[in-house]
């Protein structure tokens, strides 16, 4: 039995419009060569795509925004073809994104119920079996009857996300669209999810959530610019997505240090993890120790200035600390070196890869940092299988009580 995703040497290119009047003059100034006019009108999303999905199997694509992850969903659901290659879906087919953009605003929440399910193929007499579970599902049962126009945004998105998960799709396309409405009801949406990962329907996942893909998905790729450049488990690929995110900053020369860093009375030389070496994510199992060192030199004369650390898991501060808070101060003459060391006795963080990032502060009564230097170090926990998921390590014992 073939599978029901096949993907085979894919390529998808778009017509870029003109930009300017100056750009419209250049093609049709003749002695430009059709095929440098054809060069800056086109623009190639996919480059010569090839994977497979199984049966059952929850997939993954990872990827920066625009390399392609996005085109690759439209083309499953048939709502744009390849320029060249094969894509081959078998089986109904739900796409979980732009939700509520198919919405006519003029008919009402039923109507339009049966209105995307008609674009979905679904027979009238199945969808009007369906209908009071779609509208009690999106919670607007006071409004299944009022045009969508004076729906608030949740409100659509809530219907939308309803209709299509509840059409028992035979293949699952979710495009980043589980932030849908309150915290709440995307609690519903993502259990909704993981009914369909339980009941074996085969899905693909965009996600930007390393979390939510390492937990879903049995195997991800990984896409730079249009082309495939990893495919395996999700924790791997995601590792190569975060040294291809590292690389191109360094390439670009993005600056780690941001804020007044002028009125800074501390200049941050190094930041290291100890043990590791230089430049190289280091490696702790869940519980080890973690020591960081971080090398200042005193702009100028200062008394009593603080430096803070935060531990970061992606934009989410997990740990946050002032060194003043344990009484430790710097007093420093100008262009005088100063050192100094934070160790966490015991990180009992779940695996995964984490972020350090550095502050200076004036003084101890200082809210603000002077100076912030993002992403001064990371680090990776690795740990086993019993010790469960999530962000933090509870040390636990399960057993059968007689």
């Amino acid at each position: 039995m073939s599978p029901p995703i096949v993907v085979t040497g894919l390529w998808k290119r778009f017509r870029l419009r003109h930009r300017s009047i100056r750009d419209l003059a250049y093609d049709l100034w003749p002695r430009n060569r059709a095929e440098s006019r054809e060069l800056r009108r086109s623009f190639w999303a996919l480059r010569d795509v090839s994977f497979d999905v199984q049966a059952g199997e929850t997939f993954g694509i990872v990827g920066a925004n625009g390399s392609g992850k996005s085109t690759i969903l439209k083309l499953m659901a048939g709502i744009m073809h390849p320029t060249r290659g094969r894509m081959q879906v078998t089986g109904r087919v739900a796409l979980l994104s732009h939700l509520g953009a198919g919405f006519h605003s003029e008919l009402s929440g039923v109507e339009n119920v049966f209105l995307q399910g008609a674009i979905y193929g679904i027979d009238k007499h199945d969808l009007t079996t369906r209908l009071e579970a779609i509208i009690s599902f999106a919670e607007c049962e006071q409004f299944r009857d009022v045009p969508v126009k004076f729906y608030s945004s949740g409100m659509r998105l809530r219907l939308a996300f309803s209709i299509a998960t509840h059409i028992e799709p035979d293949v699952l396309l979710i495009d980043e669209a589980l932030a849908v409405g309150d915290t709440a009801f995307r609690d519903k949406c993502l259990d909704r999810i993981l009914s369909f990962h339980r009941a074996g329907t085969t899905m693909i996942v965009v996600s930007h959530e390393r979390y939510l893909i390492e937990q879903l998905c049995d195997r991800s790729i990984l896409l730079e610019g249009g082309s495939l450049m990893r495919e395996g488990s999700s924790a791997d690929v995601f590792v190569t997505y975060e040294q291809a995110i590292q690389t191109r900053q360094r390439e670009q020369g993005v600056v780690a240090e941001v804020g007044e860093s002028p009125n800074s009375p501390l200049r941050i030389d190094a930041v290291e993890i100890v043990g590791a070496e230089p430049g190289v994510e280091a490696v702790i199992r869940t519980d080890d120790s973690l020591r960081i060192r971080i090398q200042l030199t005193a702009i100028r004369d200062v008394q009593s200035a603080v430096v803070g650390v935060q531990v970061a898991k992606e934009w989410h501060i997990l740990h946050g600390t002032r060194s003043n808070r344990q009484g430790v101060t710097i007093d420093a003459v100008a262009n005088e070196s100063i050192t100094v060391e934070i160790e966490y006795e015991r990180v009992s963080l779940s695996g995964g890869s984490y972020l350090i990032h550095v502050l200076i502060l004036e003084h101890p009564l200082a809210r603000e940092a002077v100076l912030r230097f993002k992403q001064a170090a990371k680090f990776r926990i690795v740990q086993s299988e019993r010790e469960g998921v999530g962000l933090v390590r509870i040390p636990h014992q399960w057993r059968i009580v007689h």
